[in-house]
């Protein structure tokens, strides 16, 4: 008898364990639809979806959704999206195309016009307006919105969870991996420059943040608008430049910015600026490409995308053999409070490698004393502030940096 009762209570315990499994399943399906994003609430999936935001498609292709896509706008530049059939503009997209291909979702990063808006109400489009997050905190929001409308509140979600935690992993690991270093690498990113200001990324942009994983620091941090004069560019000195496209030829040929140190040490990178506003796996393409560029010890581990083509070297004038003013001789060194001729040769030679910014002349003094300990810093040398013959071996070289 207890034998018999024994099978009986086995055989309910794995029709409960079958029924529990089955339970989950359907709650899953269930918890999906209908969904509410934002404002909107999506009553069952939606059977095409069009992205007229390049950052929304960046966030749906590193979710894994892009499958799910039946059209773009023309400012969708990724790759992966290309054989998606475009429906135009992204502020103001074709209707007629919209209707052919029979879009029920529409996702867009800006609000549109109030024709636009009632034309697509009409023909019973839904459409979320999801704008680009502010810092990387907030970003785990915008993941959840953008794959609940694109695959639902249970399975969307949960897949934007794992996604942006993975990705916030990949930005922590390419920083502790540049923490070690001691050195301060400074940088800036311009947008634009004219004869007296730039355009550059300040505190409150999104590119900042990535500044800051990639262990670097923004001389533009601070400003209030992400304009900055000429003067403070140069007070800045940034040992490495990113520029938008078209600027870095501007910057190159700028009679004022020649004695930049990112100038003569070729440290300047024409990047398009979309690749610091973009918050998919862009955001750690670019993180790790500066990285790499700014710090010796890290070695870039992202493949770029074809549509990312690096401009360096070929819109900067040709470099000129350096040709040493004098030969270095062993017992021979200078240091604070000393006047000779050569010091005005080594002060030159530091202002050319951007170490040094004020006018050369015959007086070794403190300034020329802390140009050469940021010399001896970059390129290795014990950091004394004395130009010794090691140091003058060096700098008289082009070997220096």
């Amino acid at each position: 008898m207890k034998k018999i009762v024994a099978v009986i209570l086995a055989a309910c315990v794995m029709l409960s364990a079958t029924s529990c499994n089955f339970l989950i399943k359907n709650d899953e399906q269930q918890f999906d639809y209908p969904v509410t994003v934002g404002n909107l609430v999506i009553e069952k999936a939606p059977s095409n979806i069009a992205v007229l935001s390049e950052n929304l498609a960046d966030i749906v292709i590193a979710c894994g959704y892009e499958g799910k896509l039946s059209a773009r706008s023309d400012s969708c530049g990724q790759e992966i999206l290309s054989p998606l059939p475009s429906v135009g503009t992204a502020d103001s997209p074709d209707m007629g195309v919209i209707s052919s291909l029979g879009i029920d979702l529409i996702l867009a990063d800006s609000c549109f016009d109030d024709k636009t808006a009632e034309q697509l109400e009409k023909m019973g489009v839904s459409y979320l307006v999801m704008r680009s997050a502010d810092d990387i905190n907030s970003m785990s929001k915008l993941y959840s919105n953008v794959a609940a409308s694109v695959a639902g509140g249970y399975t969307g979600k949960l897949q934007a969870l794992k996604t942006f935690e993975e990705f916030r992993n990949a930005l922590e690991n390419i920083k502790s991996s540049v923490s070690d270093e001691n050195v301060v690498s400074t940088v800036c990113y311009i947008y634009d420059v004219s004869d007296d200001e730039c355009v550059v990324a300040y505190g409150h942009d999104f590119a900042d943040q990535l500044f800051e994983y990639a262990g670097l620091t923004n001389i533009a941090a601070a400003d209030d608008d992400g304009v900055i004069g000429i003067d403070t560019l140069l007070k800045g000195n940034p040992d490495t430049i990113f520029c938008d496209s078209g600027i870095l030829k501007k910057i190159s040929e700028h009679n004022d910015l020649k004695s930049l140190k990112a100038i003569s040490k070729e440290t300047i990178y024409e990047i398009p600026a979309k690749f610091f506003e973009l918050q998919g796996a862009s955001c750690i393409q670019i993180t790790d490409f500066m990285a790499a560029k700014t710090h010796s010890s890290y070695v870039q581990v992202q493949e770029w995308p074809d549509e990312l083509l690096i401009k360096q070297k070929e819109n900067q004038p040709p470099k000129e053999k350096y040709e040493p003013p004098f030969e270095p001789e062993p017992d021979i060194y200078y240091m604070v409070g000393e006047s000779y001729d050569a010091i005005m040769y080594i002060e030159e030679r530091l202002a050319q490698l951007g170490y040094f910014s004020d006018e050369p002349d015959q007086d070794y003094t403190e300034e020329t004393a802390e140009a050469v300990g940021r010399f001896q810093a970059a390129n290795s040398i014990e950091v004394t502030g004395v130009a010794d013959y090691t140091t003058l071996k060096i700098l008289l070289s082009e070997l220096a940096k």
